[in-house]
This record gives structure tokens, C-alpha cells and sequence, in this order.
């Protein structure tokens, strides 16, 4: 799947932040803070990657720690999550090609 590098850059912090199926969400700040994005472009970027089937939104949700209402927020599918690991690996390939002495 083709991702513009905004949508790279929100995937991975949603991997950071959250996990899949509305166990952990994120608001846009924390997404905000991790890619030094305004919040226009996280919010567009985010929808993106939630029509894409990468991300999903859940709303009335409760902080564990106080167990108080928390608003809503988005959060990594599984999906998202496997093209996250695919993307890793294919990186540490990379650079372990790069750094193979028989490559020289």
C-alpha cells in the first residue's frame, strides 16, 4: 500500500501511541507532538489513513488511571500494525545490506 510520508509519519506514531481495537486511542495532540505536524494536517492525515482501513476512531472513552470520561481519539488497526512491522523489517534489511562488508 502506498502512503504519502505524512501518512508514514502518523502510522508510526499511532504504533507508538496505541493499540488496535480501541484498547489504547490517541487524541490528535499526542500525534501532534511525535511528528511536528499542525493539527489540520494530523486530523486530514489521520482520516486518511482511517479510510485506508490503517486506523480507526472510537469515541467515549475512559482514562484507565481515573476512570473518567476521556473524549475520543484514533488508534492503530491490526492492519495497520502488520504494514508497520513489514515496513521495520524491510528497513532493517536495508541497512543490514548496506553494512554487509560483501557488498563493498
Amino acid at each position: 500500500m502506498k502512503l504519502t510520508e505524512q501518512q508514514r509519519a502518523c502510522l508510526e506514531a499511532l504504533d507508538t501511541l496505541t493499540h488496535p481495537d480501541g484498547e489504547r486511542c490517541a487524541p490528535f495532540l499526542p500525534i501532534q507532538n511525535m511528528t511536528n505536524y499542525d493539527r489540520r494536517l494530523v486530523r486530514v492525515t489521520v482520516r486518511q489513513l482511517k479510510r485506508k482501513g490503517l486506523a480507526e476512531y472510537h469515541r467515549g472513552l475512559v482514562n484507565e488511571m481515573s476512570d473518567e470520561f476521556a473524549g475520543a481519539g484514533y488508534c492503530i488497526t491490526k492492519e495497520g500494525r502488520v504494514l508497520q512491522e513489514r515496513r521495520s523489517e524491510q528497513l532493517a534489511a536495508k541497512r543490514n545490506t548496506a553494512q554487509d562488508p560483501r557488498w563493498d
